[in-house]
């Protein structure tokens, strides 16, 4: 589901610096429960205290789209701002398995787009995550640990478009969860606010890299004991040592992936004449 609320023709927050009212003028026919899950989530976006170091606050006026799941559209509205990067993508995510995010972002980094993500601590112990895919196509990718956990959700785009809400970019949240997600545009200050706050937590995370936890993913006996498995980014079809053409893949097109499980879950499917 989404809902547009652009200035001058759905919902406006428009207030002066230091004061909370927000007058709203709706056309659109909403139901009185989104109106107040709305409002409540633009009141709380629009008074902003950031704390760098210090208090401060963040006024501004914006356009907000909204999405909610299960199947809200939510993931496909990431991917096409995402596909629209030209300069520069800054990242936070709690649980990270969507592989058509991870697509987009990979994406976006061979069109020259900077990509960073920081990432919660869990992404190095669980059983799947993006993460790897991330790292395997050159994106600069951190873990953040200093905290019992880093639950944002934040995509930042070009210093001009927010994506944040309750939205794990996660195939359950897209597919089973309830879940919402914001699209802010044209609140500049907002955005630095954001920026700072991915660039601070970015300072104090480490590299990313997989842990011993990994080894608990489904893999197949072969794939175990004689090593990676081989992904063909042109072709989206992986191999495991032993199978046919394993040797002969030509090292530019191969993604390498720790198990089967993280190839499939990257949208590659194995080989037919792997035995």
């Amino acid at each position: 589901m989404q809902t547009w609320l652009p200035p001058g023709n759905t919902l406006q927050p428009c207030f002066p610096r230091g004061r909370s009212m927000m007058p709203v003028k709706l056309s659109t026919t909403l139901s009185v429960a989104v109106f107040h899950v709305s409002v409540a989530l633009l009141l709380t976006l629009f008074s902003v205290e950031v704390r760098l170091g210090h208090a401060a606050e963040t006024f501004s006026p914006a356009r907000v789209a909204v999405y909610f799941s299960p199947s809200g559209g939510a993931t496909d509205a990431v991917v096409r701002e995402v596909n629209v990067a030209t300069q520069q993508i800054l990242m936070q995510a709690y649980s990270f398995t969507s592989a058509p995010i991870a697509q987009a972002l990979v994406n976006a980094q061979k069109r020259g787009v900077k990509v960073l993500a920081v990432l919660d601590k869990a992404n190095e112990t669980d059983k799947y995550s993006a993460a790897t895919f991330l790292v395997h196509a050159g994106i600069q990718t951190l873990i953040d640990d200093q905290h019992a956990i880093a639950h944002s959700k934040v995509m930042v785009i070009d210093s001009a478009t927010i994506l944040t809400g309750s939205f794990n970019f996660t195939k359950a949240a897209e597919e089973k969860n309830a879940e919402n997600l914001l699209v802010i545009k044209d609140a500049p200050e907002l955005v630095k606010a954001y920026e700072a706050n991915v660039q601070m937590h970015a300072a104090h995370a480490h590299p990313y890299t997989r842990r011993a936890a990994a080894a608990s993913a489904p893999t197949t006996p072969m794939a175990d004991a004689t090593g990676e498995v081989h992904g063909n980014r042109h072709s989206k079809v992986y191999r495991v040592p032993g199978c046919k053409g394993y040797a002969g893949m030509h090292p530019a097109s191969v993604v390498p992936f720790a198990t089967e499980a993280e190839a499939q879950q990257a949208g590659y499917r194995k080989a037919k004449d792997c035995s």
